[in-house]
């Protein structure tokens, strides 16, 4: 039989990067390209992430991981995609990026002092497990009063890594790893809260369909075959957040492993078979990349 390879695009919080793995899961070949988020001086705390110029270093990124691997786009059985959590991205409705972000986008300080004010706060961290510092909420209530412009097209809601994977296929969902990391799911439920989503005075039906980790999801496009060097109609498959598939490729995949991952940030971790959240808000609970799992 003809070998056959996954690739695996990431946007990381200092840099994106693609890699190529055969079926053994060994590491063919890999390439990265640095980046930095830009500032808006009249916002302390803003960090922004360039959709447009970061997608063209993640395409350099893949047609350059693809040519040092020297295999054909036809060797690649699927590709996938993670990425730093907590940032996000907002689309009009023909699917445009209007608004996006990386996770240490702080610009909400306001906000987030708001939210603890009226004792919300605190119920978003016992349903979604994280307090509100960097997560989409206050970002949400952040972009309402400053930008009412860009809050009234808002049409669809990602997570960095389904981004990616919206660009590969066109197709709009999350998953619970990366998904939960905006501070707007029910951890119980693994899915979106309805009653944060009210509380940012957003409309249900912009936040994307629930996808677990590995499920195909659709196929690459014409136009991101052209820009990525991939073969149209390469499976889409739907990847998740950086820490929690990190845990996947460690083996921490049973309940009680202790791990530390490695990157930008450190994150020491245990995973559970339940969201268990500290009555204290000293830690941070997600769901993992595992069904019926979670991870503080």
């Amino acid at each position: 039989m003809t070998e056959k390879y996954l690739v695996a695009i990431d946007a990381g919080t200092g840099s994106g990067r693609c890699l190529v793995f055969n079926t053994l899961g060994e590491e063919i070949a890999s390439s990265t390209r640095e980046w930095t988020h830009e500032t808006i001086p009249k916002y302390p705390g803003s960090q922004v992430f360039d959709t447009t110029k970061n997608w063209k270093l993640l395409c350099e990124c893949a047609q350059e991981t693809l040519q040092k691997a020297k295999i054909s786009p036809r060797g690649v059985a699927a590709v996938s995609a993670t990425s730093m959590r907590e940032g996000m991205v907002l689309y009009d409705r023909n699917g445009k990026e209007v608004w996006a972000c990386p996770n240490a986008d702080a610009r909400a300080a306001e906000e987030v002092t708001e939210l603890t004010r009226k004792g919300l706060s605190k119920k978003i961290y016992f349903t979604a497990g994280d307090w509100p510092s960097i997560i989409d909420p206050p970002r949400f209530l952040w972009i309402k009063k400053h930008q009412p412009e860009i809050f009234g097209k808002i049409s669809h809601m990602t997570m960095l890594s389904d981004w990616i994977l919206y660009k590969l296929s066109g197709r709009f969902t999350t998953e619970p790893s990366i998904g939960s990391s905006s501070g707007m799911f029910d951890l119980k439920k693994r899915t979106w809260s309805r009653s944060i989503i009210e509380w940012c005075d957003l409309p249900i039906d912009i936040f994307p369909q629930i996808t677990e980790a590995g499920a195909p999801i659709g196929e690459v496009t014409e136009k991101a075959a052209a820009e990525t060097g991939l073969k149209k109609g390469t499976p889409v498959v739907m990847g998740g957040a950086d820490t929690q598939l990190g845990l996947i490729g460690v083996d921490a995949v049973k309940p009680a492993h202790v791990t530390v991952i490695g990157g930008t940030f450190w994150q020491q971790t245990i995973t559970t078979t339940t969201p268990v959240i500290d009555p204290q808000s000293r830690v941070r609970t997600l769901c993992h990349a595992i069904p019926d799992q979670w991870m503080t």
